[in-house]
Protein backbone atom coordinates (compact mmCIF):
# COMPACT_ATOMS: atom_id res chain seq x y z
CA UNK A 1 0.00 0.00 0.00
CA UNK A 2 1.24 3.49 -0.90
CA UNK A 3 1.92 6.01 1.83
CA UNK A 4 -1.30 7.42 3.20
CA UNK A 5 -2.03 11.12 3.30
CA UNK A 6 -2.23 12.82 6.68
CA UNK A 7 -5.92 13.53 6.10
CA UNK A 8 -6.57 9.84 5.44
CA UNK A 9 -4.89 8.77 8.68
CA UNK A 10 -7.04 11.26 10.59
CA UNK A 11 -10.10 9.97 8.75
CA UNK A 12 -9.34 6.37 9.75
CA UNK A 13 -9.01 7.45 13.39
CA UNK A 14 -12.41 9.16 13.12
CA UNK A 15 -14.02 6.07 11.61
CA UNK A 16 -12.65 3.92 14.39
CA UNK A 17 -14.08 6.29 17.02
CA UNK A 18 -17.53 6.18 15.41
CA UNK A 19 -17.37 2.39 15.30
CA UNK A 20 -16.54 2.29 19.01
CA UNK A 21 -19.57 4.40 19.94
CA UNK A 22 -21.77 2.33 17.59
CA UNK A 23 -22.73 5.27 15.36
CA UNK A 24 -22.85 3.44 12.04
CA UNK A 25 -25.01 0.54 13.24
CA UNK A 26 -27.30 2.90 15.20
CA UNK A 27 -27.84 5.29 12.30
CA UNK A 28 -28.52 2.47 9.86
CA UNK A 29 -31.06 0.84 12.14
CA UNK A 30 -32.74 4.20 12.85
CA UNK A 31 -32.94 5.06 9.16
CA UNK A 32 -34.37 1.62 8.35
CA UNK A 33 -37.04 1.84 11.05
CA UNK A 34 -38.01 5.39 10.02
CA UNK A 35 -38.32 4.22 6.42
CA UNK A 36 -40.61 1.38 7.49
CA UNK A 37 -38.35 -1.66 7.01
CA UNK A 38 -38.87 -2.95 10.55
CA UNK A 39 -38.79 -6.73 10.15
CA UNK A 40 -35.45 -7.04 8.38
CA UNK A 41 -33.34 -9.88 9.80
CA UNK A 42 -36.18 -11.15 12.01
CA UNK A 43 -37.28 -14.78 11.78
CA UNK A 44 -41.07 -14.35 11.94
CA UNK A 45 -41.76 -18.13 12.38
CA UNK A 46 -45.00 -17.94 10.47
CA UNK A 47 -46.22 -14.72 12.08
CA UNK A 48 -47.54 -11.91 9.86
CA UNK A 49 -45.14 -8.97 9.53
CA UNK A 50 -47.28 -5.84 9.95
CA UNK A 51 -45.72 -2.38 10.33
CA UNK A 52 -47.47 0.23 12.47
CA UNK A 53 -44.91 2.97 11.95
CA UNK A 54 -45.40 5.26 14.93
CA UNK A 55 -41.76 6.33 14.65
CA UNK A 56 -42.38 8.11 11.35
CA UNK A 57 -45.60 9.63 12.71
CA UNK A 58 -43.85 11.02 15.80
CA UNK A 59 -40.73 12.23 13.98
CA UNK A 60 -42.78 13.91 11.24
CA UNK A 61 -44.85 15.69 13.89
CA UNK A 62 -41.79 16.89 15.81
CA UNK A 63 -40.06 18.17 12.67
CA UNK A 64 -43.14 19.95 11.32
CA UNK A 65 -43.83 21.53 14.73
CA UNK A 66 -40.24 22.63 15.35
CA UNK A 67 -40.03 24.22 11.87
CA UNK A 68 -43.60 25.54 11.63
CA UNK A 69 -42.61 29.09 12.56
CA UNK A 70 -40.95 31.12 9.78
CA UNK A 71 -37.44 32.30 10.60
CA UNK A 72 -35.50 35.34 9.48
CA UNK A 73 -31.88 36.36 10.02
CA UNK A 74 -30.55 39.79 10.86
CA UNK A 75 -26.94 41.00 11.08
CA UNK A 76 -25.41 43.55 13.44
CA UNK A 77 -21.91 44.91 14.04
CA UNK A 78 -20.77 45.04 17.66
CA UNK A 79 -17.81 47.26 16.73
CA UNK A 80 -19.97 50.21 15.61
CA UNK A 81 -19.99 51.73 19.09
CA UNK A 82 -16.19 52.09 19.15
CA UNK A 83 -15.77 53.50 15.63
CA UNK A 84 -14.79 57.16 15.88
CA UNK A 85 -15.38 58.20 12.28
CA UNK A 86 -19.03 59.03 11.62
CA UNK A 87 -18.46 58.56 7.90
CA UNK A 88 -17.08 55.06 8.41
CA UNK A 89 -19.86 54.24 10.86
CA UNK A 90 -22.45 55.33 8.27
CA UNK A 91 -20.84 53.20 5.56
CA UNK A 92 -20.81 50.10 7.75
CA UNK A 93 -24.39 50.70 8.92
CA UNK A 94 -25.58 51.01 5.32
CA UNK A 95 -23.70 47.82 4.44
CA UNK A 96 -25.27 45.92 7.36
CA UNK A 97 -28.72 47.12 6.27
CA UNK A 98 -28.11 45.82 2.73
CA UNK A 99 -26.81 42.53 4.15
CA UNK A 100 -30.04 42.11 6.10
CA UNK A 101 -32.11 42.69 2.97
CA UNK A 102 -29.99 40.26 0.97
CA UNK A 103 -30.05 37.49 3.57
CA UNK A 104 -33.86 37.38 3.38
CA UNK A 105 -33.53 37.01 -0.37
CA UNK A 106 -30.98 34.22 0.11
CA UNK A 107 -33.21 32.33 2.54
CA UNK A 108 -35.86 32.20 -0.17
CA UNK A 109 -33.64 31.73 -3.24
CA UNK A 110 -31.57 28.91 -1.76
CA UNK A 111 -34.68 27.23 -0.27
CA UNK A 112 -33.11 27.29 3.18
CA UNK A 113 -36.40 26.38 4.89
CA UNK A 114 -36.41 23.11 2.93
CA UNK A 115 -32.77 22.52 3.91
CA UNK A 116 -33.65 23.23 7.54
CA UNK A 117 -36.39 20.59 7.47
CA UNK A 118 -33.94 18.15 5.87
CA UNK A 119 -31.37 18.90 8.58
CA UNK A 120 -34.02 18.33 11.25
CA UNK A 121 -34.82 14.93 9.73
CA UNK A 122 -31.10 14.07 9.68
CA UNK A 123 -30.84 15.08 13.35
CA UNK A 124 -33.93 13.06 14.28
CA UNK A 125 -32.62 9.92 12.59
CA UNK A 126 -28.86 10.17 13.17
CA UNK A 127 -28.52 12.68 16.01
CA UNK A 128 -27.05 15.65 14.09
CA UNK A 129 -27.83 18.01 11.23
CA UNK A 130 -24.85 19.37 9.27
CA UNK A 131 -24.71 22.34 6.84
CA UNK A 132 -21.73 22.80 4.51
CA UNK A 133 -21.26 26.09 2.68
CA UNK A 134 -18.94 26.45 -0.32
CA UNK A 135 -18.31 28.67 -3.33
CA UNK A 136 -19.90 27.37 -6.55
CA UNK A 137 -18.24 29.13 -9.48
CA UNK A 138 -20.82 27.80 -11.97
CA UNK A 139 -23.81 29.69 -10.53
CA UNK A 140 -25.01 32.45 -12.88
CA UNK A 141 -25.99 35.74 -11.25
CA UNK A 142 -27.26 37.89 -14.14
CA UNK A 143 -24.25 40.18 -13.60
CA UNK A 144 -20.78 40.20 -15.12
CA UNK A 145 -19.69 38.26 -12.05
CA UNK A 146 -20.38 34.52 -11.90
CA UNK A 147 -20.39 32.20 -8.91
CA UNK A 148 -22.18 32.35 -5.60
CA UNK A 149 -22.43 30.74 -2.18
CA UNK A 150 -24.08 27.34 -2.07
CA UNK A 151 -25.29 25.43 1.00
CA UNK A 152 -25.84 21.66 1.16
CA UNK A 153 -26.50 19.07 3.84
CA UNK A 154 -24.04 16.41 5.00
CA UNK A 155 -24.51 13.35 7.21
CA UNK A 156 -22.91 13.21 10.64
CA UNK A 157 -21.31 9.92 9.61
CA UNK A 158 -19.31 12.01 7.09
CA UNK A 159 -18.20 14.69 9.58
CA UNK A 160 -14.85 14.29 11.35
CA UNK A 161 -13.18 16.58 13.90
CA UNK A 162 -9.85 16.74 15.72
CA UNK A 163 -11.29 16.64 19.25
CA UNK A 164 -14.21 14.21 19.39
CA UNK A 165 -15.07 15.33 22.92
CA UNK A 166 -15.70 18.96 21.93
CA UNK A 167 -18.86 20.25 20.24
CA UNK A 168 -17.34 23.61 19.23
CA UNK A 169 -16.64 23.29 15.51
CA UNK A 170 -14.86 26.64 15.22
CA UNK A 171 -12.34 25.73 17.93
CA UNK A 172 -11.28 22.43 16.35
CA UNK A 173 -7.72 22.05 15.01
CA UNK A 174 -9.24 20.57 11.87
CA UNK A 175 -12.62 19.58 10.49
CA UNK A 176 -13.16 17.09 7.67
CA UNK A 177 -16.02 16.01 5.41
CA UNK A 178 -16.10 12.73 3.53
CA UNK A 179 -17.49 12.32 0.02
CA UNK A 180 -17.58 9.82 -2.84
CA UNK A 181 -16.80 10.43 -6.51
CA UNK A 182 -15.76 8.43 -9.54
CA UNK A 183 -12.09 7.55 -9.83
CA UNK A 184 -12.06 8.99 -13.34
CA UNK A 185 -13.33 12.38 -12.19
CA UNK A 186 -10.95 12.56 -9.22
CA UNK A 187 -7.94 11.73 -11.44
CA UNK A 188 -8.98 14.40 -13.94
CA UNK A 189 -9.36 16.97 -11.16
CA UNK A 190 -5.93 16.06 -9.75
CA UNK A 191 -4.24 16.52 -13.14
CA UNK A 192 -5.99 19.87 -13.67
CA UNK A 193 -4.55 21.05 -10.33
CA UNK A 194 -0.97 20.21 -11.24
CA UNK A 195 -0.69 16.74 -9.69
CA UNK A 196 1.74 14.54 -11.57
CA UNK A 197 0.32 11.63 -13.60
CA UNK A 198 2.19 9.22 -11.33
CA UNK A 199 0.51 10.64 -8.22
CA UNK A 200 -2.87 10.80 -9.95
CA UNK A 201 -2.68 7.07 -10.73
CA UNK A 202 -2.57 6.39 -6.99
CA UNK A 203 -6.26 7.32 -6.86
CA UNK A 204 -7.89 3.89 -6.85
CA UNK A 205 -11.33 2.51 -5.94
CA UNK A 206 -12.01 1.80 -2.29
CA UNK A 207 -14.80 0.28 -0.25
CA UNK A 208 -16.85 2.13 2.37
CA UNK A 209 -19.48 -0.55 2.97
CA UNK A 210 -20.97 -0.30 6.42
CA UNK A 211 -19.84 3.25 7.25
CA UNK A 212 -22.49 5.31 5.46
CA UNK A 213 -25.60 6.96 6.86
CA UNK A 214 -27.81 4.23 5.41
CA UNK A 215 -27.66 0.85 3.77
CA UNK A 216 -28.52 2.32 0.36
CA UNK A 217 -25.16 4.14 0.37
CA UNK A 218 -23.51 0.74 -0.09
CA UNK A 219 -25.15 0.39 -3.53
CA UNK A 220 -23.24 2.31 -6.22
CA UNK A 221 -23.38 2.33 -9.98
CA UNK A 222 -21.87 -0.80 -11.51
CA UNK A 223 -20.65 1.17 -14.54
CA UNK A 224 -18.18 3.32 -12.59
CA UNK A 225 -15.48 2.87 -9.98
CA UNK A 226 -15.73 5.07 -6.88
CA UNK A 227 -13.20 6.38 -4.40
CA UNK A 228 -13.48 8.30 -1.13
CA UNK A 229 -12.27 11.91 -1.02
CA UNK A 230 -11.81 14.11 2.02
CA UNK A 231 -12.31 17.85 2.38
CA UNK A 232 -10.06 18.95 5.23
CA UNK A 233 -10.20 22.41 6.80
CA UNK A 234 -7.46 23.58 9.16
CA UNK A 235 -5.84 26.90 10.11
CA UNK A 236 -2.39 28.28 9.47
CA UNK A 237 -0.25 30.11 12.04
CA UNK A 238 -2.13 33.35 11.33
CA UNK A 239 -5.54 31.79 11.94
CA UNK A 240 -6.67 31.65 8.30
CA UNK A 241 -8.43 28.57 6.98
CA UNK A 242 -6.50 26.21 4.72
CA UNK A 243 -8.59 23.95 2.50
CA UNK A 244 -7.36 20.58 1.23
CA UNK A 245 -8.92 17.86 -0.92
CA UNK A 246 -7.27 14.46 -0.64
CA UNK A 247 -7.78 10.74 -1.20
CA UNK A 248 -6.08 7.80 0.48
CA UNK A 249 -2.71 8.36 -1.19
CA UNK A 250 -3.00 11.63 -3.15
CA UNK A 251 -3.47 15.28 -2.22
CA UNK A 252 -5.58 16.62 -5.08
CA UNK A 253 -5.59 20.30 -4.15
CA UNK A 254 -4.59 22.68 -1.36
CA UNK A 255 -5.93 26.22 -1.11
CA UNK A 256 -5.11 29.09 1.24
CA UNK A 257 -8.10 31.28 2.09
CA UNK A 258 -8.59 34.58 3.89
CA UNK A 259 -11.45 33.21 5.99
CA UNK A 260 -11.21 32.50 9.67
CA UNK A 261 -14.38 30.43 10.10
CA UNK A 262 -14.77 26.81 9.06
CA UNK A 263 -17.61 26.70 6.47
CA UNK A 264 -19.56 24.16 8.51
CA UNK A 265 -22.46 24.62 10.91
CA UNK A 266 -24.13 21.77 12.78
CA UNK A 267 -26.47 21.04 15.64
CA UNK A 268 -27.61 17.99 17.60
CA UNK A 269 -31.14 16.87 18.34
CA UNK A 270 -29.99 16.17 21.88
CA UNK A 271 -26.46 16.84 23.09
CA UNK A 272 -24.48 13.89 24.38
CA UNK A 273 -21.95 14.77 27.07
CA UNK A 274 -18.39 13.95 26.10
CA UNK A 275 -19.05 13.59 22.36
CA UNK A 276 -19.59 15.85 19.37
CA UNK A 277 -22.14 13.30 18.10
CA UNK A 278 -25.69 13.87 19.34
CA UNK A 279 -28.46 11.50 20.39
CA UNK A 280 -31.35 10.54 18.11
CA UNK A 281 -34.92 10.23 19.46
CA UNK A 282 -35.53 7.30 17.10
CA UNK A 283 -33.02 5.12 18.96
CA UNK A 284 -35.14 5.17 22.13
CA UNK A 285 -38.37 4.52 20.19
CA UNK A 286 -37.23 1.34 18.45
CA UNK A 287 -37.91 -1.10 21.37
CA UNK A 288 -41.49 0.20 21.64
CA UNK A 289 -41.89 0.00 17.87
CA UNK A 290 -40.71 -3.63 17.88
CA UNK A 291 -43.15 -4.55 20.65
CA UNK A 292 -46.11 -2.92 18.87
CA UNK A 293 -45.35 -4.69 15.60
CA UNK A 294 -44.85 -8.09 17.25
CA UNK A 295 -47.91 -7.72 19.48
CA UNK A 296 -50.13 -6.88 16.53
CA UNK A 297 -48.56 -9.74 14.57
CA UNK A 298 -49.58 -12.18 17.34
CA UNK A 299 -53.09 -10.70 17.41
CA UNK A 300 -53.40 -11.16 13.66
CA UNK A 301 -52.10 -14.72 13.86
CA UNK A 302 -54.52 -15.55 16.66
CA UNK A 303 -57.47 -14.09 14.78
CA UNK A 304 -56.49 -15.87 11.56
CA UNK A 305 -56.25 -19.22 13.34
CA UNK A 306 -59.32 -18.97 15.59
CA UNK A 307 -61.70 -16.41 14.11
CA UNK A 308 -63.91 -19.05 12.42
CA UNK A 309 -65.56 -22.06 14.03
CA UNK A 310 -64.33 -25.57 13.22
CA UNK A 311 -66.25 -28.82 12.91
CA UNK A 312 -65.08 -32.05 14.57
CA UNK A 313 -66.80 -35.21 13.29
CA UNK A 314 -66.65 -38.97 13.87
CA UNK A 315 -65.11 -40.53 10.73
CA UNK A 316 -66.61 -43.92 11.58
CA UNK A 317 -70.03 -42.35 11.20
CA UNK A 318 -69.29 -39.67 8.56
CA UNK A 319 -66.73 -40.78 5.97
CA UNK A 320 -66.25 -37.26 4.57
CA UNK A 321 -67.36 -33.80 5.68
CA UNK A 322 -68.57 -31.11 3.31
CA UNK A 323 -69.00 -27.37 3.86
CA UNK A 324 -71.33 -26.92 0.91
CA UNK A 325 -74.37 -24.84 1.84
CA UNK A 326 -77.54 -26.89 2.17
CA UNK A 327 -75.91 -30.19 1.25
CA UNK A 328 -76.94 -33.24 3.28
CA UNK A 329 -74.32 -35.13 5.30
CA UNK A 330 -74.70 -38.88 5.39
CA UNK A 331 -74.30 -40.81 8.67
CA UNK A 332 -73.73 -44.56 8.88
CA UNK A 333 -76.36 -45.80 11.35
CA UNK A 334 -76.43 -45.13 15.06
CA UNK A 335 -77.17 -42.01 17.03
CA UNK A 336 -76.46 -38.79 15.04
CA UNK A 337 -76.13 -36.63 18.16
CA UNK A 338 -72.46 -37.54 18.63
CA UNK A 339 -71.54 -37.61 14.96
CA UNK A 340 -70.26 -34.02 14.75
CA UNK A 341 -69.79 -30.96 16.90
CA UNK A 342 -68.83 -27.34 16.03
CA UNK A 343 -66.12 -25.60 18.04
CA UNK A 344 -66.80 -21.88 18.51
CA UNK A 345 -64.39 -19.12 17.53
CA UNK A 346 -61.51 -18.54 19.96
CA UNK A 347 -61.70 -15.56 22.28
CA UNK A 348 -58.72 -13.31 22.90
CA UNK A 349 -58.00 -11.59 26.18
CA UNK A 350 -59.17 -8.00 25.69
CA UNK A 351 -56.51 -6.70 28.06
CA UNK A 352 -53.85 -7.57 25.51
CA UNK A 353 -55.28 -5.09 23.00
CA UNK A 354 -55.51 -2.52 25.79
CA UNK A 355 -51.80 -2.93 26.51
CA UNK A 356 -50.95 -2.40 22.83
CA UNK A 357 -53.11 0.73 22.61
CA UNK A 358 -51.71 2.10 25.85
CA UNK A 359 -48.17 1.48 24.59
CA UNK A 360 -48.87 3.45 21.43
CA UNK A 361 -50.63 6.25 23.30
CA UNK A 362 -47.98 6.69 26.00
CA UNK A 363 -45.15 6.45 23.45
CA UNK A 364 -46.64 9.32 21.47
CA UNK A 365 -47.48 11.38 24.56
CA UNK A 366 -44.02 11.06 26.07
CA UNK A 367 -42.60 12.43 22.81
CA UNK A 368 -45.05 15.35 22.86
CA UNK A 369 -47.18 13.91 20.03
CA UNK A 370 -50.51 14.11 21.85
CA UNK A 371 -53.86 13.69 20.10
CA UNK A 372 -54.44 17.45 20.21
CA UNK A 373 -51.00 18.14 18.76
CA UNK A 374 -51.52 15.61 15.98
CA UNK A 375 -54.92 17.09 15.11
CA UNK A 376 -56.82 13.97 16.14
CA UNK A 377 -59.48 15.85 18.13
CA UNK A 378 -62.55 17.75 17.01
CA UNK A 379 -61.74 21.48 16.67
CA UNK A 380 -64.73 22.63 18.76
CA UNK A 381 -62.72 24.77 21.15
CA UNK A 382 -59.92 26.56 19.30
CA UNK A 383 -58.53 28.25 22.41
CA UNK A 384 -58.30 24.95 24.29
CA UNK A 385 -56.63 23.24 21.34
CA UNK A 386 -54.16 26.11 21.07
CA UNK A 387 -53.30 25.82 24.77
CA UNK A 388 -52.82 22.05 24.49
CA UNK A 389 -50.71 22.46 21.39
CA UNK A 390 -48.49 25.06 23.04
CA UNK A 391 -47.96 22.85 26.10
CA UNK A 392 -47.05 19.87 23.90
CA UNK A 393 -44.44 22.02 22.14
CA UNK A 394 -42.44 22.59 25.31
CA UNK A 395 -40.26 19.45 24.87
CA UNK A 396 -39.24 20.75 21.42
CA UNK A 397 -37.97 24.10 22.69
CA UNK A 398 -34.43 22.85 23.33
CA UNK A 399 -34.30 21.39 19.83
CA UNK A 400 -35.50 24.68 18.35
CA UNK A 401 -32.80 26.61 20.19
CA UNK A 402 -30.13 24.19 18.93
CA UNK A 403 -31.42 24.70 15.39
CA UNK A 404 -31.56 28.50 15.67
CA UNK A 405 -28.00 28.67 17.00
CA UNK A 406 -26.90 26.57 14.03
CA UNK A 407 -28.68 28.86 11.54
CA UNK A 408 -26.94 31.84 13.13
CA UNK A 409 -23.57 30.12 12.60
CA UNK A 410 -24.61 29.38 9.01
CA UNK A 411 -25.45 33.06 8.44
CA UNK A 412 -22.04 34.09 9.80
CA UNK A 413 -20.42 31.68 7.33
CA UNK A 414 -22.38 33.33 4.51
CA UNK A 415 -21.31 36.80 5.57
CA UNK A 416 -17.62 35.91 5.76
CA UNK A 417 -17.72 34.19 2.37
CA UNK A 418 -19.37 37.26 0.85
CA UNK A 419 -16.62 39.50 2.25
CA UNK A 420 -14.01 37.12 0.85
CA UNK A 421 -15.41 36.16 -2.55
CA UNK A 422 -17.68 39.03 -3.64
CA UNK A 423 -15.76 41.61 -5.70
CA UNK A 424 -16.28 45.32 -5.14
CA UNK A 425 -19.08 46.55 -7.37
CA UNK A 426 -21.13 43.37 -7.26
CA UNK A 427 -24.82 44.02 -6.66
CA UNK A 428 -26.70 42.26 -3.86
CA UNK A 429 -30.28 41.43 -4.85
CA UNK A 430 -33.16 41.71 -2.41
CA UNK A 431 -36.94 41.78 -2.35
CA UNK A 432 -38.80 44.97 -1.48
CA UNK A 433 -42.51 44.23 -0.97
CA UNK A 434 -42.60 41.90 -3.93
CA UNK A 435 -40.40 44.07 -6.14
CA UNK A 436 -36.92 42.81 -7.04
CA UNK A 437 -34.20 45.36 -6.31
CA UNK A 438 -30.45 45.34 -5.76
CA UNK A 439 -27.87 47.43 -3.97
CA UNK A 440 -24.12 47.84 -4.05
CA UNK A 441 -22.11 47.15 -0.92
CA UNK A 442 -19.44 49.57 0.29
CA UNK A 443 -15.86 48.35 0.11
CA UNK A 444 -15.83 44.85 1.60
CA UNK A 445 -12.49 45.62 3.22
CA UNK A 446 -14.39 47.82 5.67
CA UNK A 447 -15.95 44.69 7.20
CA UNK A 448 -12.80 42.61 7.57
CA UNK A 449 -12.22 43.90 11.13
CA UNK A 450 -15.90 44.17 12.05
CA UNK A 451 -17.44 42.02 14.77
CA UNK A 452 -20.42 40.71 12.79
CA UNK A 453 -23.21 39.00 14.71
CA UNK A 454 -26.20 37.09 13.35
CA UNK A 455 -29.53 36.64 15.09
CA UNK A 456 -32.46 34.42 14.18
CA UNK A 457 -35.89 35.98 14.57
CA UNK A 458 -38.93 33.75 14.75
CA UNK A 459 -42.43 34.63 13.59
CA UNK A 460 -45.78 33.08 14.53
CA UNK A 461 -46.79 30.93 11.62
CA UNK A 462 -48.71 27.94 12.92
CA UNK A 463 -52.15 27.08 11.57
CA UNK A 464 -53.85 27.53 14.92
CA UNK A 465 -52.26 30.97 15.40
CA UNK A 466 -53.60 31.96 11.96
CA UNK A 467 -57.07 30.66 12.88
CA UNK A 468 -57.04 32.69 16.10
CA UNK A 469 -55.92 35.79 14.18
CA UNK A 470 -58.67 35.39 11.57
CA UNK A 471 -61.35 34.81 14.23
CA UNK A 472 -60.25 37.92 16.11
CA UNK A 473 -60.28 40.02 12.94
CA UNK A 474 -63.75 38.70 12.04
CA UNK A 475 -65.09 39.83 15.43
CA UNK A 476 -63.45 43.25 15.15
CA UNK A 477 -64.88 43.75 11.65
CA UNK A 478 -68.39 42.56 12.52
CA UNK A 479 -68.33 44.79 15.63
CA UNK A 480 -67.44 47.82 13.57
CA UNK A 481 -64.12 48.41 15.35
CA UNK A 482 -62.07 48.20 12.12
CA UNK A 483 -62.77 48.76 8.44
CA UNK A 484 -62.38 46.35 5.54
CA UNK A 485 -59.03 47.91 4.60
CA UNK A 486 -57.60 47.31 8.10
CA UNK A 487 -59.06 43.81 8.05
CA UNK A 488 -57.40 42.87 4.75
CA UNK A 489 -54.03 44.40 5.66
CA UNK A 490 -53.83 42.36 8.88
CA UNK A 491 -55.08 39.12 7.39
CA UNK A 492 -52.29 36.47 7.52
CA UNK A 493 -50.57 35.82 4.21
CA UNK A 494 -51.81 32.85 2.23
CA UNK A 495 -55.41 33.02 3.45
CA UNK A 496 -56.69 34.68 0.26
CA UNK A 497 -55.05 35.40 -3.08
CA UNK A 498 -54.50 38.88 -4.60
CA UNK A 499 -54.85 40.54 -1.19
CA UNK A 500 -53.15 43.72 -2.38
CA UNK A 501 -55.61 44.10 -5.26
CA UNK A 502 -58.56 43.70 -2.89
CA UNK A 503 -57.15 46.38 -0.60
CA UNK A 504 -56.75 48.80 -3.50
CA UNK A 505 -60.33 48.15 -4.64
CA UNK A 506 -61.61 48.61 -1.08
CA UNK A 507 -59.80 51.95 -0.82
CA UNK A 508 -61.27 53.10 -4.14
CA UNK A 509 -64.80 52.10 -3.07
CA UNK A 510 -64.38 53.90 0.24
CA UNK A 511 -63.19 57.07 -1.50
CA UNK A 512 -66.06 56.87 -3.99
CA UNK A 513 -68.55 56.47 -1.14
CA UNK A 514 -67.05 59.42 0.73
CA UNK A 515 -67.17 61.57 -2.42
CA UNK A 516 -70.82 60.63 -3.04
CA UNK A 517 -71.69 61.49 0.55
CA UNK A 518 -69.90 64.84 0.25
CA UNK A 519 -71.73 65.69 -2.97
CA UNK A 520 -75.07 64.79 -1.36
CA UNK A 521 -74.34 67.10 1.57
CA UNK A 522 -73.31 69.92 -0.76
CA UNK A 523 -76.49 69.40 -2.78
CA UNK A 524 -78.59 70.07 0.29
Amino acid sequence: MENKTKAWEQYEAGVEYKRRIGLYTTVRENERFYRGEQWEGVNANGLPTPVFNIIKRIVSYMISTATSQPISVSYSDDSLSVIGSERLKKQISDGIELLNKNVSYRLDKDKIESLVRGAMLDAAVSGDGVFYTFWDSDIKTGQIYTGDIRTVLCDNTDLFVANVNSRDIQRQDYVMLKGRDTVEHLKKEALENGVSPKEAEKIVPDDTEGIGAGELFDIESENDEYATFLLKFSRDENGYVVWEKATQSTVIKTCQTKMRRYPIAYFSWENAKGSFIGNSPVTALIPNQKYINKAYAMVMKHMTDTAFSKVIYDKTLIPEWTNEVGEAVGVKGGDVRGAAVALGAGNMQSGFLDVINLTMMHTKELMGATDAALGEVDPDNTSAILALQESSNVPLENIRQNLYACVEDLALNWAEMMFEYYPEGRFLPYDDNGESKSGKMPDYELFKNSVIRARVDVGAGTKYSQIVAVNTLDKLLSGGFIGIEDYLERLPDGIISDKRELIEKAVLRQRAAEQTETEAIDGQ
